[in-house]
């Protein structure tokens, strides 16, 4: 796609509305989803009942959090008169990350499998609330206003500790060998990128042009990470750069360059967590008819 169009591609606008309608279509699908009776997913959620969760909530959360993402994308492009040179990246690593979760929980091909990817993710989940509360607790202003609710702050602490136990207790019956602590158990964890590759292999769409799907959809979240980090390399492969002045400095040797948005590479990220966003509907949708 390209916005200075030759009749050969259609114009990026054509693109940021197919962007538009397939998010909405997707999110659409996903909120149609009635659960059947005989459905595996109904012993998925009453397996994490006892920490509050169901296990459709969290591909629910990931998906409903890729799609958002996408749709403000899309909305940004519309309503932008050109792309942001930084900004819209890091909503694509987002919904990146949120479809590739989702579609790593869905996909286990076991109900076990789907289990133990399931509470994998709410441990990170848990654990990251945790330290939120830990990091505002050491506020000065906090440690004040928090003394007449001490006990309301301990006991949603002790309830968390309580479910990150629980996860532990549950994921040694899953894994070979059973984990022993918490710390036995993280080193079991998936890493994130892993999860995103194996997330592009389950949507061979991703691989458009003959181009292997998994490695793809990763190197694409690597990129689109180098932003979100503010990592100056990112720019180079993911935007426009041009060399307004190609004088190396006497002393350092850095040349003045710009970056700007690349519309065209936008829309052909923003199209990869889309196909798999709606690959992971398609499956939530499959298991939740059987």
């Amino acid at each position: 796609m390209t916005g200075d169009n030759d009749g050969s591609t259609p114009p990026v606008e054509i693109g940021y509305q197919w962007l538009a309608d397939r998010s909405k279509a997707a999110l659409d699908r996903l909120q149609a989803i009635e659960l059947a009776d005989t459905s595996p997913l109904n012993a998925d959620d009453l397996y994490f009942h006892p920490i509050f969760r169901t296990f459709r909530q969290n591909i629910v959360q990931c998906l409903y959090s890729a799609l958002d993402h996408l749709r403000f994308l899309a909305w940004s492009l519309q309503n932008h008169k050109t792309p942001f040179p930084y900004a819209q990246a890091t909503l694509i690593r987002t919904a990146i990350t949120g479809s590739s979760l989702a579609m790593w929980m869905v996909s286990g091909s076991t109900p076990d499998e789907r289990r133990r990817r399931a509470l994998e993710f709410t441990y990170n989940d848990l654990k990251s609330e945790r330290g939120r509360i830990n990091t505002m607790a050491t506020d000065p202003k906090n440690l004040q206003l928090w003394a007449t609710a001490q006990d309301e702050v301990d006991a949603h602490r002790d309830s968390i500790e309580q479910r990150l136990d629980w996860i532990v207790q549950q994921a040694s019956t899953l894994i070979s060998p059973p984990p022993t602590s918490r710390g036995t158990y993280q080193k079991t964890f998936t890493d994130e990128i892993d999860i995103v590759r194996m997330a592009g292999a389950m949507a061979p769409q991703v691989g458009n042009g003959g181009w292997d799907p998994g490695t793809t959809l990763a190197q694409t979240w690597q990129i689109l990470s180098g932003y979100a980090h503010a990592r100056p390399w990112a720019a180079l492969h993911g935007g426009t750069v041009t060399v307004k002045d190609p004088t190396p400095d006497p002393k350092t040797g850095l040349i003045v360059m710009s970056a700007k948005g690349d519309p065209d590479k936008l829309l052909d990220f923003a199209f990869r967590p889309v196909q798999v966003a709606e690959s992971a509907v398609d499956r939530l949708a499959q298991l939740a008819a059987q």
